[in-house]
């Protein structure tokens, strides 16, 4: 998941969380001014381990499903119908949690195919 972004105040904490290595107030804020109740929800995804990497998948267990986060995009109905494309700093919380999760080291690795787990869902 790249750190550049078409948004720079999205890059800066990006960056941000990248050299410190952890979730600092400073980048905590960040996320939430930036993206408001998407981000704080994503920060809540990460502390509660709910970020999974598969060999082919980042995955985020939501409310009532798992949604794929792949290429910055994922396979949630916040994505498809409410975002605005024409607005960088918009990413749904998955997407968000999946970034903060990989710039952190909190990623719950899995050493399978996501797509055979899938299979059993």
């Amino acid at each position: 998941m790249p750190t550049e972004t078409k948004s720079d105040r999205e890059t800066a904490w990006r960056r941000d969380l990248a050299a410190a290595g952890e979730l600092t107030p400073g980048v905590v804020d960040a996320v939430a001014t930036i993206h408001g109740t998407r981000g704080t929800r994503a920060i809540e995804a990460v502390s509660e381990g709910r970020v999974k990497r598969y060999r082919d998948f980042t995955v985020v267990v939501g409310y009532a499903e798992e949604y794929v986060v792949e290429d910055g995009g994922c396979t949630c109905k916040d994505s498809s119908y409410n975002l605005d494309t024409e607005d960088d700093d918009q990413r749904c919380w998955h997407v968000l949690a999946a970034a903060v999760a990989e710039r952190i080291g909190e990623l719950d690795h899995h050493d399978m195919w996501y797509s055979d787990v899938r299979e059993f869902l």
